[in-house]
């Protein structure tokens, strides 16, 4: 359970960033590059109270390089909105089990919470039409018309995040901040 003492614990995104060992290119130059719409701006500003954010991620994974440092980015946009702490998903397995997509322990996971944190949703592993691309990719891999997962399967994911530029992430994420409830797969 994530309780406000828990959630303390957890790194702010700074302090996560400079523990980042793989993918570190891609993690800053996200992070670096990204602009924030000013509309999500907006939307974040006129949430009816601040969020408490939990991000579970590791460094390793090319999706949570991906995502992780676009829902920092929108923290950091409006920080009396939002508080953003990540925690390393293996070493938080028993939060990680209640957030499991399809059973299995995929990242990145973000669980919104009010000030009394109380649990209003979660977001992850993947925004919809990445998790679509995924999906596809993965299954053709099974069907034997795929050969390479890295290749095949994980690089038009991550070319598709390029091109969206974080859009679909932050438009997803708001409405969990929004409205609650979860946008996951």
């Amino acid at each position: 359970m994530l309780t406000q003492e828990r959630f303390e614990t957890g790194l702010t995104y700074e302090d996560y960033r400079k523990l980042v060992q793989k993918h570190q290119g891609l993690w800053d130059g996200i992070y670096d590059h990204l602009k924030v719409p000013e509309d999500a701006v907006l939307r974040v500003k006129e949430l009816p109270g601040r969020r408490l954010v939990a991000v579970l991620s590791e460094d390793w994974c090319g999706d949570a390089a991906s995502l992780v440092p676009i829902l920092a980015k929108l923290a950091e946009a409006a920080p009396e909105m939002i508080e953003l702490r990540v925690f390393p998903r293996d070493e938080n397995l028993d939060i990680m089990d209640r957030y499991l997509s399809r059973g299995g322990r995929s990242i990145p996971v973000a669980i919104v919470f009010d000030e009394d944190m109380h649990q209003l949703g979660w977001w992850g592993p993947r925004p919809a039409p990445a998790q679509a691309l995924f999906r596809e990719k993965l299954r053709a891999l099974r069907a034997g018309r795929l050969t390479d997962k890295r290749e095949e399967v994980n690089k038009p994911v991550l070319r598709w995040y390029r091109e969206d530029r974080g859009r679909h992430t932050i438009d997803e994420f708001l409405m969990v901040l929004e409205r609650g409830g979860e946008l996951r797969d």
